[in-house]
């Protein structure tokens, strides 16, 4: 379960929200939605403990998370964390060492189809392949809170339907899945966060 008590953020002298209260059961998966600048990168941010909110509490499996050790999430944002001159496999490795699920990698490697791709350096790879070596790291790192910032952004048809597919798995195993998106929902069966 994660819950948000009161928070409370403000950027710039812009307050983005008050008294946000909601909670998320296991097995959820919801997109955020709100136009540009309403907070959504912000809030997935916060929750991933990146950024702090300026009032409030945020709660996952009923622990504050500033007193959880990290990594207690999977965080994929506009950065995608990847270390460009490294190898494909290199990188993979590095993440799943943090999280100490090294036994997950061939399942990321193998579901994403990264076989060929092993030992190329990140920074030779588009940004759609490079987008889809972080993806894989949903496998490789495993964590039960998944934090999504406009992922889909880059990827083929193909990539896009593995993220779908991989997104509702883990929500039918009893995780947590937070996207947000300005594409149409392609996952029928998520809740809508809508930000203003």
């Amino acid at each position: 379960m994660l819950s948000f008590h009161q928070l409370k953020f403000n950027i710039y002298q812009k307050q983005l929200f008050d008294n946000l209260s909601i909670t998320f059961l296991d097995s959820a998966i919801t997109y955020i939605k709100g136009a540009n600048g309403c907070g959504k990168t912000s809030l997935l941010r916060m929750i991933a403990g990146i950024m702090q909110p300026s009032n409030g509490n945020i709660f996952y499996k009923n622990l504050n998370i500033n007193n959880i050790a990290k990594p207690y999430c999977t965080y994929i944002g506009h950065n995608l964390g990847l270390k460009l001159e490294m190898t494909v496999f290199e990188n993979l490795k590095f993440w799943s060492e943090i999280y100490n699920s090294v036994e997950t990698l061939d399942a990321a490697i193998h579901y994403f189809k990264l076989y060929d791709l092993l030992d190329e350096k990140c920074y030779t790879l588009s940004s759609g392949l490079q987008k889809v070596v972080a993806l894989a790291r949903l496998i490789a790192c495993q964590s039960d809170l998944w934090l999504l910032d406009e992922v889909e952004t880059n990827l083929s048809k193909e990539n896009r339907d593995l993220l779908n597919n991989l997104i509702v798995m883990k929500a039918n195993s009893g995780g947590i899945v937070l996207l947000s998106s300005h594409t149409e929902n392609h996952i029928k069966s998520a809740q809508i966060l809508q930000l203003t």
